[in-house]
């Protein structure tokens, strides 16, 4: 069923009415409610698979582990995967032409290997097998002058080792995050080999569920609701490893009970990083969620007084 969003003052509403209907302690159902506030804020914050909510599933988890994969794969890709390194190793060589940098284009030639020149075009894998490195910058210019290519290629700059610094950097540069559906506008980078590149994205991948992480954490210090019987009993339980793995200091509980009024406070100072929480909607349809679990428990509190008086009882 689809939830509604809401709003806190709605939630706040619905929490006291829930509070008086089922005639328990406010400060353990503030308790209560904030443990399962932290689950739907995991739940409904990207990775999700497709069609959204189940944010602490496997499918979660696989969804962002893609996405991990793809945004780096924007921007590396391994000269041994012809097809795809192709325009990167001519953008190389455009630059290289371009810009008179004679040093550029010494140090690709000295790179050129059958695998990375293959799927060139015939005359440019002639080029490039030329032998003599200044010849084949010549005849490299003078194909490049008389051809006609794409404005649009964007300039690329050497085999490169330390992927980290650069995608760290691409990543700076859009807030720390992609957007959903954003188009990455940065130069693309070559790396010597697909195992390099895969080693690289499974290092990266161990950081996937992050920013659900620290509700995790805020979560842990919300203090265990106390039943009618005196035991504490906890709220909120979730099986996801890959999430836990990330907690940090990030996740943050304040409440304070006095006077018969409580105020508790969650907060996860990296859930809305670039915006992931604003572009889910994740604050509204946490509300909506607890509002609508609230209600139907109402509902079930009261339905056997309903069905009573339906009777003639």
């Amino acid at each position: 069923m689809p939830i509604d969003q809401k709003s806190l003052s709605d939630f706040k509403k619905t929490l006291d009415r829930f509070a008086q209907k089922l005639k328990r302690d406010v400060e353990m159902i503030g308790r209560e409610q904030m443990k399962l506030m932290c689950r739907d804020a995991m739940t409904f914050t990207p990775p999700m698979p497709a069609g959204g909510g189940r944010g602490l599933s496997s499918a979660a988890h696989k969804a962002g582990m893609n996405k991990l994969a793809n945004d780096v794969r924007r921007i590396f890709v391994p000269q041994d995967e012809p097809t795809r390194g192709r325009t990167v190793f001519l953008r190389k060589v455009i630059s290289a032409v371009r810009t008179n940098n004679a040093q550029a284009f010494y140090e690709i030639h000295q790179n050129v290997t059958p695998g990375n020149i293959k799927a060139l075009s015939p005359v440019m894998q002639k080029i490039m097998e030329d032998t003599d490195w200044h010849r084949a910058q010549l005849k490299a210019k003078n194909y490049l002058n008389k051809s006609v290519v794409r404005e649009n290629l964007k300039e690329s700059n050497q085999f490169v080792g330390n992927l980290r610094q650069i995608h760290d950097q691409a990543k700076s540069a859009v807030g720390g995050r992609w957007p959903k559906n954003a188009k990455y506008k940065g130069a693309q980078y070559l790396v010597h080999s697909t195992i390099f590149l895969n080693a690289y994205i499974a290092e990266r991948q161990f950081k996937v569920g992050r920013v659900k992480a620290d509700w995790a954490t805020a979560q842990a210090l919300v203090p265990n609701p106390v039943g009618r019987n005196g035991q504490a009993y906890n709220r909120g339980v979730y099986d996801a490893p890959w999430v836990d793995a990330n907690r940090s200091a990030m996740g943050q509980f304040s409440g304070i009970s006095t006077g018969g009024r409580v105020s508790m406070t969650v907060a996860n100072l990296i859930g809305n990083i670039n915006g992931v929480a604003d572009e889910a909607n994740t604050v509204n349809i946490v509300y909506g969620n607890r509002v609508k679990q609230m209600e139907a428990a109402i509902n079930k509190h009261i339905k056997p007084t309903i069905d009573d008086a339906n009777r003639g009882k």
